[in-house]
Parts: structure tokens; C-alpha cells; sequence
């Protein structure tokens, strides 16, 4: 806790700190050429080293970027209106693809406790299918102990007279809607 209320100290009065480090530097300074030592070293390398162990310093650097960002900004509006442009499309279009994903595939079915829906599939080395036969559903449904209810969904496409096109139609079982706890 003390160490980070020192480094606070430090972002804080930085402009103090900064005075006492070059008075230090210049004192340090001196004090070789007094004692017949060399050079003291490179000033602007110890700064950053200092500020560096102060902590924080991607504070200063992060205000540097954004006042660069600013000039380069304020020197070219068009380019910056047309990456916000742009920008505004591409997010709009990801917002609206994930808030259709969202609705058809994430969120839980608007039924009576869907997390209990179980959906058989039938599988022969030959093919797959998703759609059991009337006669097996009709089994699970006389012999099941554990299933509460025994529902049946089949896809279709029916021709209608005096149509072009064919309708796609569900069938379902007369408890679907009951059991599921949906209106029709």
C-alpha cells in the first residue's frame, strides 16, 4: 500500500520531482568534476531511468500519444471522418450479425424449462437423420418411464392448388404446444 501511495506521490507532483532530480544531478555533477572524475553521464538516459523506478511512466507516454494522435488528427479531418465512417459501418454491421446470433442460437428457447428438452436423432452406418418414424416415437411414448412427454417435429413442403411455389410446413404432434407451454 505504501509503495503504491509513494507512486501516486510521484504522477502527482511530478513537476517537483522533476526539479529535485535535476537539482540532484547538477549537485552529483560537481561533485566529479571537484573530485577529478569524469564525465557524469548521459543526463536525458538518467531522467528516464529515474522516472522509470518512480513508476507509472505509461502515464506520461500514453498523453504524449494522445497529443500526437490530436496534431495528426487536427492536420488531416477527412481522413479521420471517413476511418470514423468506417469504423461506424463495421461496428453497426458486427452489433446487428452477433444481436441475430445472439437471438437465434444463444438465447434459451421461450418455452417451460427448455434446459429439459432432449431431441433424439437416429443414426445406421449407412445415413443420419433427424427425424424419427411415427411408429418409433409412438414407442418411446407408450414405454418411456423417464421422458415426461414424448414430442414430434417433421419438416415439410406442401404444394398448394393454384400455387407456383411449395409451402414449407412443420408437423407436429397434438401435445407440442401443450407441453412445451407455447401458444400455436
Amino acid at each position: 500500500m505504501r509503495r503504491l501511495l509513494r507512486r501516486l506521490g510521484y504522477v502527482i507532483f511530478r513537476g517537483r520531482r522533476g526539479e529535485e532530480l535535476a537539482a540532484e544531478m547538477e549537485f552529483h555533477r560537481e561533485m566529479a568534476a571537484r573530485g577529478g572524475g569524469g564525465r557524469f553521464g548521459n543526463d536525458l538516459r538518467l531522467r528516464e531511468e529515474a522516472r522509470e523506478a518512480w513508476g507509472w511512466t505509461w502515464i506520461d507516454r500514453l498523453a504524449q500519444d494522445v497529443r500526437y494522435a490530436g496534431r495528426g488528427m487536427a492536420k488531416s479531418p477527412g481522413f479521420v471522418l471517413g476511418a470514423v465512417v468506417m469504423l461506424a459501418i463495421g461496428i453497426g454491421a458486427n452489433v446487428a450479425a452477433f444481436g441475430f446470433f445472439d437471438l437465434m442460437v444463444l438465447r434459451p428457447l421461450n418455452v417451460r424449462s427448455p434446459e429439459s428438452l432432449l431431441r433424439f436423432h437416429r443414426r445406421s452406418p449407412q445415413q443420419y437423420a433427424f427425424a424419427l418414424p411415427y411408429p418409433e416415437t409412438q414407442f418411446f411414448r407408450r414405454n418411456s418411464r423417464t421422458l415426461a412427454a414424448v414430442l414430434t417435429l417433421n419438416n415439410g413442403r406442401l404444394s398448394m392448388e393454384g400455387e407456383e411455389k411449395k409451402i414449407t410446413a412443420h408437423f407436429v404432434s397434438g401435445n407440442f404446444f401443450t407441453e412445451l407451454g407455447a401458444a400455436a
